[in-house]
């Protein structure tokens, strides 16, 4: 790279800003505690105990779905066909409420379903 102020050879030298402005040292723990601050995910408790104590909280037409997770209030659950799908769709309410019960207001607000299709006995999925 040259120019008029970089003779052919020369290499430029990078410039600091504020090179002559000297800042006093931070102790790590400090700046370990702002980044550790910083990179925290919130988490609510209530949604593990939910996935945990599943079977023993749920309506019996529940017991054929799986929770798989809460992300943002949203419960997702794995069912193993459409039509446990279409029969629970009827009894989301009825669930939310007694989530609302069990741990409170707001928790679980909505729930979304997956099909997860078991392969018949004897095929192989590849």
């Amino acid at each position: 790279m040259t120019d008029a102020n970089h003779p052919k050879g020369s290499v430029p030298r990078a410039k600091y800003l504020g090179y002559d402005e000297r800042r006093d040292p931070e102790e790590i723990s400090s700046l370990i505690g702002a980044l550790v601050e910083g990179a925290t995910v919130s988490v609510d408790i209530r949604h593990g105990e939910l996935v945990d104590e599943w079977l023993d909280i749920v309506p019996d037409d529940w017991t054929f779905a799986t929770p798989i997770g809460v992300k943002d209030g949203t419960l997702l659950v794995t069912v193993p066909d459409g039509a446990t799908a279409s029969l629970l769709r009827f009894q989301i309410r009825s669930l939310l409420d007694l989530c609302e019960a069990r741990f409170g207001a707001g928790v679980i607000t909505d729930v979304r379903m997956r099909v997860e299709r078991q392969p018949k006995p004897g095929t192989s999925r590849e």
